[in-house]
């Protein structure tokens, strides 16, 4: 699909800093004229943030892999029809913290060999990718030290190690 707009996503493990890399980027491309949409996965929309509220909290093994597969897959299909192309077909700047790397990250392949299964529900459900991906490295042990410091309710994914 071709839309005058850009995508621009941000990957890294929890406490990379992508949050603050998503919102520093905004604010430049803001200062520089540019119409810009702040975005996050899970969530990002009515119903993404609904199945968000249901894949960040509680136990471990409250779902499967394949289910988080498919809630991921449903909240992504939600925000890309409702806040993602939308504003990509008005012409403006869509920043994004996550995407569907994470899901075949966390998914596909810590949690099993599913890769082929979330590319598949993406080719499937998701009409549109990033125009560009910044991943954000840094060391596993720093991260979760500082995403366990936030101490939010939406630990679960924390609670993995």
């Amino acid at each position: 699909m071709n839309c005058p707009g850009r995508f621009i996503t941000f990957e890294g493990i929890d406490g990379s800093g992508k949050s603050t890399q998503t919102k520093l980027l905004a604010a430049r491309l803001q200062n520089e004229g540019y119409d810009t949409i702040l975005t996050r996965e899970p969530g990002g929309s009515g119903g993404a943030e609904e199945i968000r509220d249901l894949v960040l909290q509680g136990a471990t093994d409250r779902w499967s892999a394949e289910t988080e597969i498919l809630l991921f897959t449903a909240a992504r299909r939600d925000h890309v029809e409702r806040t993602i192309l939308p504003a990509l077909t008005q012409g403006k700047v869509v920043i994004c913290d996550r995407f569907v790397d994470s899901t075949r990250m966390y998914q596909g392949i810590s949690r099993g060999d599913l890769r082929a299964l979330v590319d598949q529900l993406h080719r499937l459900m998701i009409p549109y990718n990033p125009d560009l991906t910044i991943l954000i490295d840094i060391d596993p042990e720093i991260g979760l030290k500082r995403a366990r410091a936030r101490a939010t309710t939406e630990e679960r994914f924390e609670d993995f190690g």
